[in-house]
């Protein structure tokens, strides 16, 4: 069958029908979108899979419509590393809601099922281990309805086997940042299980975001991943953008490059720096923030703030650049390359680092594709699989740089990837400093209080963690229907276990630093 990249919306329509007489499928932003009565929801994706070669599970969310009486189960699907997609959506009736699970069809729908399970009370047949993820075991309801209301919190309760220890490791603990609990059963030093205990941080920003205006959510997105802001403006605003119609003044998209890839270089030195320190290295973390601090000062110089940012607007960004800073940009391009060389000094070849690191959590790149993993992750398994290049936005289709990738897929090559990731943001912010104008609008003309047409959208970014996705449903009014915010984090620590299982509880630490999860992104 010809690949589904190569064939248009309605060729895919009528390849559809084909297969499934009835099933009625229409585009929407340029993305198929299949409506699948729940008896047919396995086989149409499984045919998406095998047929259509749309071999990742994006995103697995639900959507609430009490009027309609029903749930909206939504599966966004992606072939990796040649990028195509399509979504499936099925509708339940929200009295006792059922769809049988796509566990044994993708990993990671384990976890996401368990949080459709948790915050709407979907249930899955023939899951593994349906239970909740973010709330406690008793909690009252499901949080996400939009008839839930705030009940009484209750205790949760933890099962241990006599045979064998069980430990905890954190949430109070300086390698998981206080954020994690890892329930960890051992047999000696060797770890037979670890379940990962999330929820410590949740906020419950999908529900909350729901009540704002658009314009007022910016500043909320900053603090799913704190240090990658600029990243979550973006996915957001683009959402918004595509949804409204809105078209982005070509200056502001340049400058949104720019911010975009300091803010993946200031990321990125966070990654490798604060893994030295996890395996036993103080030095480098010391070097990586002089740096990570000459980032903050040309972010302040752009928006005022050094760290949750707030920068992009629907339509372009908040404040214009001041001259100062194409005179200070220029003196950190030249310095940047010299200061990486001096990391790699003292990592890279670093007998000590080489045995905490190598071959120690391997991740190969099938088992990548069928968690959900994305990012520096998912490309040093070997997958040259970049949004920038796979699904090109903003402005990058016209920057010169290469997609960077391992071989092996482990600790190691997981760190080095983002290495030399840095060292490719230098080339494109060269790039974008030389092309970009010097004069001219940063911000669209957009209305105060916005109401884009009914309708939905998703928007994806590549952040320094992977994939960055935002998907919203409007019902015309001046805040979101549905909001949806799909993050790199949550897929790849449901990957953990698999990566450490039969491994010593040192290597735990070593694994985990290594995929540079953000807990506040995990548990929104």
């Amino acid at each position: 069958m010809t690949p589904a990249a190569t064939r248009d919306a309605g060729a895919k329509r009528e390849a559809l029908a084909g297969a499934f007489p009835g099933l009625a499928a229409a585009e929407e932003h340029g993305v198929l979108v299949v409506d699948a009565p729940p008896g047919q929801a396995q086989d149409v994706l499984g045919y998406l899979k095998e047929a259509w070669g749309l071999n990742q599970l994006t995103d697995l969310t639900a959507v609430d419509y009490p009027e309609r009486r029903s749930f909206a189960v939504v599966y966004r699907l992606s072939r990796v590393p040649e990028y195509d997609t399509a979504v499936v959506k099925v509708s339940l009736p929200r009295a006792h809601p059922e769809l049988p699970s796509a566990a044994g069809r993708w990993a990671n729908a384990d976890w996401l099922e368990r949080e459709v399970f948790d915050l709407f009370g979907v249930n899955f047949p023939g899951h593994p281990h349906l239970r909740r993820i973010l709330t406690w075991e008793g909690f009252p309801g499901h949080p996400l309805r939009k008839d839930w209301e705030v009940a009484a919190e209750l205790s949760e309760g933890i099962e241990e086997r006599e045979e064998e220890l069980t430990i905890n490791v954190g949430p109070q603990h300086p390698s998981t940042h206080g954020v994690f609990r890892f329930k960890v059963r051992l047999d000696g030093e060797t770890i037979v299980e670890l379940d990962p205990v999330i929820g410590y941080v949740h906020r419950g920003m999908e529900k909350l975001l729901e009540s704002r205006a658009w314009h007022q959510i910016i500043p909320y997105t900053d603090r799913f991943d704190y240090l990658a802001s600029m990243f979550n403006n973006q996915a957001y605003v683009m959402a918004v953008e595509r949804l409204a119609g809105i078209e982005v003044p070509e200056r502001a998209e340049y400058l949104r490059v720019i911010a975009c890839e300091l803010n993946r270089i200031a990321s990125h030195l966070v990654a490798i720096g604060a893994y030295g320190l996890d395996v036993g290295a103080l030095t480098p973390i010391l070097y990586t923030f002089r740096e990570r601090e000459k980032i903050y000062d040309l972010m302040e110089m752009l928006c005022g703030a050094r760290m949750l940012y707030s920068y992009f607007r629907i339509g372009g960004l908040g404040y214009d650049v001041p001259e100062a800073f194409w005179d200070r940009l220029p003196a950190f391009l030249a310095e940047m390359p010299r200061r990486i060389d001096e990391y790699e000094e003292l990592l890279t070849g670093n007998e000590i680092f080489l045995a905490r690191t190598r071959g120690v959590g391997v991740l190969t790149g099938g088992h990548a594709i069928d968690h959900g993993v994305t990012g520096p992750n998912l490309r040093a398994s070997g997958v040259p699989y970049d949004l920038r290049r796979a699904d090109p936005y903003s402005l990058y289709s016209a920057f010169d740089f290469e997609v960077v990738t391992g071989e092996r897929g482990d600790s190691y090559e997981r760190y080095l990837v983002r290495v030399r990731e840095m060292r490719e943001s230098l080339k494109i912010l060269e790039q974008a400093a030389r092309a970009c104008p010097r004069e001219g609008p940063v911000l669209a003309k957009v209305p105060k209080i916005l109401k884009p047409p009914p309708g939905e959208v998703y928007a994806h970014v590549e952040s320094p963690r992977g994939e960055v996705g935002c998907y919203l449903v409007s019902d015309g009014r001046p805040q979101p229907y549905r909001f949806r915010w799909r993050s790199p984090s949550f897929n790849h620590l449901s990957v953990l276990r698999e990566l450490v299982k039969g491994a010593k509880v040192a290597d735990l630490i070593a694994v985990f630093g290594s995929i540079d999860v953000i807990g506040a992104e995990v548990d929104r």
